[in-house]
């Protein structure tokens, strides 16, 4: 008896001893963070044992590698680390997740191959633990590393010597002093004005060779090397001019530069300007429209499908861009980031062609204003957020500002931004047209007034037809979407008051009227196209799912969906022309070849009409409620030479003909 008691003793001993071990291990291979000696640091450069080179920066970049330090008592940098049970990672990848949609929270990581920072407490965590129910925010402040979960911020604290040396704190005080440092292609930004050409100029004209500049921020520049077509050029200076350029046959060419530089607090700046297109044209298709929406940041999509329409057309250039909207990706982007970001970057890719702006719903609404705005075709100085007339062809700011958009005499075009159907009651955010319905209904009637035939585009980000309900709403594969497919960001309330209103104005007065529009890529749906006497079913009020449907008097249709990256976007825009007695539409892919052509009768034949008729009036109907004048968004591009008054005078009918014998020999 004895005996048994002490073989069960013993074995209970042996057994929770195992189980002690076993926890020993376990908790000794769990990651945590850990401090590792930089071998060496000079200068704002970082030399790793391997002879690699890492660059002090200031701020973290989507994608990009980095290496984030903290100083231990003796003023030794000391590395972040990650590590487990004979692995240690030190090479963090800042990720910002901007593949989702434009109300979703901001999400961002810091992680290794293996390891992914996260906050529980005021633990810092090598894992991601998702207990963060909104944005989710890593960032630098020049001294700190900072995190933002829920609207909470913590900062990195270190404390030299301990056994787990790094934590989280609310106390900005108790803060480590971080730096950190990156390797690549990219370092930190400094350029603040993209290059671009000023205007296109005529193939043959004797232009002379075309300048370009970049400007950029308080730093001593180390290097700069100019690109065109890809060739490097000669020139070590922030002006270029392209003598390569000079004398080509009509096309579309590349010019940009590479700039490395540093500051005084040795921060290192390595930066890649946006492409500058440099359009060499035969002359102008007169009244023709390239409008595309949803670029997603391809931008240079965009003089891929200006040279699209060049081979199409032997050489000719549209009249008019009309970009309609998600010009960016993620959350709603804010309006001074995408004035100085992204913005410059599209002007850099239209390569001086005249072009105005349509917000969608992950853009600035106000900054997009600002944009058609600054291009001084007719829109109003200060153009309210929501929209309004933002091209007039008939209009003396055309005869003044306008290059190729002088030969677009008989288009009107009224933009609607997707921020204008925002509507924020009770704390819950809806999406209506009501707030902009009577806006277009005040600019239709004015336009019908004094009407000489004039195309009227309705350019807007969203649509008015339900998706799945409208039998032509299909995926790519042709099959029909269900019903109601996506919330009311896609099926927006009033969309059928505003399609009666349309309708009217198009059937009463004999209008040729357009609504263009693009976003339900992301719902899977293909490129639309309905005109008159198809049958449109549209949105009343999403909370009820109601609906009604019209016989369509005016035509209806994707813009195209330019990006390739989400959804159902397949690279494609429209190029739309007058021709005779129709009006061409053709839906294009970017690099080349038309995937749909259709004509449309005109209702209304274009006359002419005397001066300071109804574009004045379409003109002072625009109320002046932007905060920020159109002149403070006005990109600065050099000039390619020659006055454009005299470069202009090319025969531009001639383009329509031969549109005409292309169409027909495809046919």
């Amino acid at each position: 008896m004895k005996k048994a008691g002490l073989f069960v003793l013993l074995t209970s001993v042996m057994m929770l001893c195992t189980v002690c071990l076993t926890c020993s291990a376990f908790s000794a291979s769990e990651p945590y963070c850990t401090a590792i000696a930089v071998a060496n640091e000079r200068n704002g450069i970082l030399t790793l044992e391997n002879g690699q080179k890492w660059y002090k920066v200031r701020r973290f970049e989507n994608g990009m590698d980095y290496i984030l330090t903290v100083k231990n008592g003796a003023g030794e940098q000391q590395m972040l680390a990650a590590t487990d049970s004979g692995n240690t990672q030190y090479i963090w990848r800042f990720t910002d997740y901007t593949m989702t949609n434009s109300v979703a929270p901001r999400t961002e990581y810091l992680s290794t191959e293996r390891f992914t920072l996260a906050r529980n407490g005021s633990h810092l965590e090598t894992y991601y633990p998702g207990n963060e129910t909104g944005d989710i925010i890593w960032y630098h402040d020049d001294t700190a590393l900072c995190f933002n979960g829920s609207g909470n911020i913590s900062y990195l604290k270190y404390d030299a010597g301990s056994d787990e040396p790094f934590s989280l704190t609310t106390d900005r005080a108790e803060a480590a002093e971080v730096i950190i440092y990156s390797c690549g292609d990219t370092l930190e930004r400094c350029i603040t004005r993209q290059p671009a050409a000023e205007s296109y100029v005529i193939e043959g004209s004797g232009y002379p060779a075309p300048v370009f500049s970049v400007g950029l921020s308080d730093v001593t520049v180390d290097s700069i090397r100019w690109y065109a077509d890809g060739a490097e050029q000669p020139g070590n200076d922030v002006k270029f001019t392209a003598e390569s350029l000079k004398g080509l046959p009509a096309g579309v060419h590349s010019v940009y530069c590479q700039i490395t530089a540093h500051d005084s607090d040795n921060v290192f700046y390595r930066e890649r300007s946006a492409d500058a297109a440099f359009v060499i044209a035969k002359g102008v298709v007169p009244d023709s429209i390239m409008t595309f929406s949803d670029i997603h940041e391809e931008y240079e999509l965009i003089d891929t499908a200006i040279a699209a329409i060049m081979e199409k057309t032997g050489g000719y250039i549209p009249a008019l861009v009309i970009c309609s909207g998600d010009f960016v990706n993620g959350k709603t982007a804010e309006k001074e980031k995408e004035l100085k970001r992204f913005f410059p970057q599209m002007v850099s890719h239209l390569g001086g062609l005249d072009a105005v702006f349509v917000g969608g719903n992950h853009d600035s609404a106000e900054a997009s204003a600002i944009m058609s705005a600054a291009a001084e075709l007719g829109a109003a100085k200060a153009l309210p957020a929501a929209g309004g007339p933002i091209f007039l062809g008939e209009s003396d700011a055309v005869a003044k500002n306008g290059k190729n958009s002088r030969y677009a005499k008989s288009i009107l075009v009224y933009g609607l931004n997707y921020g204008g159907l925002v509507k924020e009651e009770n704390g819950t955010v809806r999406y209506s047209y009501e707030d902009v319905i009577g806006d277009v209904d005040s600019f239709l009637k004015k336009t019908a007034e004094n009407y000489h035939g004039e195309l009227v585009v309705i350019s807007a980000h969203s649509g008015l037809h339900v998706i799945g309900l409208q039998p032509e709403s299909v995926n790519p594969s042709l099959s029909r979407l269900y019903s109601w497919s996506g919330e009311n960001m896609y099926n927006v309330d009033m969309s059928y008051e505003l399609a009666e209103i349309i309708n009217r104005y198009a059937e009463q007065y004999q209008m040729d009227i357009f609504y263009l529009f693009g976003h339900d890529h992301s719902r899977n749906e293909t490129e639309m196209f309905m005109t008159d006497g198809d049958m449109l079913t549209a949105t009343k009020r999403y909370a009820d799912l109601s609906s009604d449907s019209l016989t369509l008097h005016f035509t209806y249709a994707h813009s195209g969906y330019l990006s390739h990256v989400i959804g159902c976007a397949n690279r494609q825009f429209s190029f739309l022309y007058r021709d005779g007695d129709i009006f061409s539409i053709d839906l294009m892919h970017a690099e080349g070849g038309i995937v749909r052509h259709a004509e449309i009768p005109l209702k209304h034949p274009y006359e002419a009409p005397p001066e300071t008729t109804a574009v004045t009036a379409l003109q002072n109907t625009t109320q002046t409620t932007a905060q920020t004048t159109a002149s403070e968004a006005k990109t600065a591009a050099p000039s390619t030479g020659d006055d454009l008054r005299i470069l202009l005078l090319a025969v531009p009918a001639a383009a329509v003909l031969l549109l005409c014998r292309k169409r027909k020999k495809a046919a």
